[in-house]
């Protein structure tokens, strides 16, 4: 990176601006933050190296960055359709019909699990998002990813770019995306269609009959146990028992104990917490969303992160906040852990960008005048 970055300077192909040079400041104190030893925190190189890099990244041209978000948006594209081949297949197929290879875990959760990933390729499969529907074993669409919901939020972000640059959607990102049972997908995909009628005013109707006539067709053909399993599996199981709080419904007692003796700990704990992944080592805690990021990384890392979205957001118009800003806080009380990797900074850089050198800082710029 440090060659590419070099080479881009003296060519004259890199961007110097004030927000540049702050997020490239701000991308180093998370780094140092998420990853260094600091405030008793361990090393983490996989944390911090990538955002490390991130200080360069952001001085590149938009030019640069449109031609990246190509390049994703087609990957993206790849391994949706081919996570919606494998699940098809895998739904009609007998038991090991098609060759795959086993590994570890790279996730300590999964470890703690005792889960064991079956590699189709370069797609994902284990025994837990292999749900029974109608007596059907339906593997939940997870792509490279580890977990279904977080390969659901890259694809919801991926909509979402595309809508500004495209203004248009990929269906089979909406399948895909659908296939992955994510809650957090579905809460994307309402905000975005909440974005089209009242932000940008833009009603798709084709895609709107084509979705109720699919979902009258689904109610009149499928069973009650059919519906019901689907109903538990995509929306029912996020509620839990008394469908109370969605988020507690989501982890265990032992989380909800200790994040709330991690509240009444010591100011300096607080503020630096216990470092990035330190809840995700123990077996007796379930728990991924803002509580985590608060006991790893404390409010010194929330500072941080806020910071750094309102550097992103700062020159970007309202309508489009309309869309983004609701997206990150649906991640932030979802997958909270996603904020210590640097991809989801520099995605949405990427997407503005590329919007911009797209729109050639004209009248229909993402960015204020």
């Amino acid at each position: 990176m440090i060659l590419v970055f070099t080479l881009s300077y003296m060519q004259r192909q890199l961007v110097f601006t004030k927000q540049r040079y702050i997020l490239a400041f701000l991308f180093f104190l998370l780094g140092v933050s998420f990853g260094l030893p600091v405030g008793g925190h361990s090393w983490t190189a996989k944390i911090f190296l990538p955002l490390l890099t991130s200080v360069f990244i952001v001085f590149f041209d938009n030019q640069v960055y449109y031609i990246t978000f190509d390049y994703f948006r087609k990957m993206m594209i790849f391994f949706a359709a081919s996570s919606v081949l494998l699940s098809v297949l895998l739904l009609f197929l007998p038991a090991n019909a098609l060759p795959y290879f086993e590994m570890e875990p790279v996730s300590a959760a999964h470890l703690n699990k005792h889960i064991i990933y079956r590699v189709y390729g370069f797609i994902l499969s284990y025994d837990t998002i292999i749900f029974d529907i109608g007596g059907f074993h339906f593997l939940r669409t997870t792509g490279p990813m580890t977990e279904p919901g977080h390969f659901g939020i890259l694809l919801g972000l991926t909509l979402s770019m595309e809508k500004l640059l495209y203004a248009k959607r990929t269906p089979i990102l909406v399948i895909c995306g659908c296939m992955t049972f994510s809650t957090a997908f579905f809460v994307i995909l309402v905000i975005l269609e909440v974005y089209n009628m009242f932000i940008i005013r833009k009603f798709h109707w084709k895609w709107y009959v084509c979705a109720v006539v699919i979902l009258l067709a689904f109610l009149i053909l499928a069973d009650s146990v059919l519906l019901n399993a689907v109903w538990e599996y995509s929306i029912g199981r996020n509620f839990g028992v008394e469908e109370v709080n969605i988020l507690d419904g989501r982890t265990n007692n032992t989380a909800l104990f200790i994040y709330d003796k991690f509240l009444k700990s010591s100011f300096p704990l607080l503020l630096w917490g216990h470092g990035t992944f330190a809840l995700e080592v123990n077996e007796n805690v379930v728990l991924s969303d803002y509580r985590e990021f608060l006991y790893d990384s404390g409010f010194i890392g929330l500072l941080l992160v806020c910071l750094t979205f309102y550097v992103i957001f700062m020159k970007v118009r309202v309508r489009y906040l309309c869309l983004f800003l609701p997206i990150i806080v649906i991640i932030f009380l979802h997958r909270a852990w996603m904020f210590w990797y640097c991809y989801l900074y520099i995605l949405l850089i990427v997407g503005f960008g590329a919007y911009t050198y797209k729109a050639n800082c004209g009248k229909n710029s993402i960015l204020k005048n």
